[in-house]
């Protein structure tokens, strides 16, 4: 299955996240990583709920996935837009700078619990 799917930056990002439309952040690494810190509003790939939460949503909710890497190759992003996709997510977005781009940014991190926002 051919997909693309487009980069944001962490700029990018937080405008996309205060935007009035729906969306499902996606932190795609392990979860113990992810409770150790996570951009606050994220699910975690390996929880149960979230592809079934995904299935659930509107397919023009915005996805958007991300992971530690800040440069190279974002396989595990990329191995996730497409399992995405396959249940017929329409919109999905790569966040490049990962936890620590967003963290460098001086924006807020989570740790020890997840987030659900502005699913529908």
């Amino acid at each position: 299955m051919e997909f693309i799917v487009q980069k944001l930056s962490t700029d990018q990002l937080k405008s996309r996240l205060k935007r009035d439309r729906p969306y499902l952040l996606v932190d795609v690494r392990e979860m113990e990583a992810f409770l150790k810190g996570h951009i606050p509003g994220a699910s975690n790939m390996f929880e149960d709920k979230t592809i079934s939460k995904a299935k659930m949503i509107s397919k023009g909710t915005d996805i958007i996935l991300y992971d530690p890497c800040t440069h190279g190759e974002h396989k595990l992003n990329d191995d996730a837009a497409e399992k995405f996709m396959s249940i017929g997510s329409k919109y999905v977005f790569s966040y490049e700078d990962g936890l620590k781009g967003w963290s460098d940014s001086g924006n807020r991190v989570n740790r020890d619990d997840s987030g659900d926002r502005k699913m529908t």
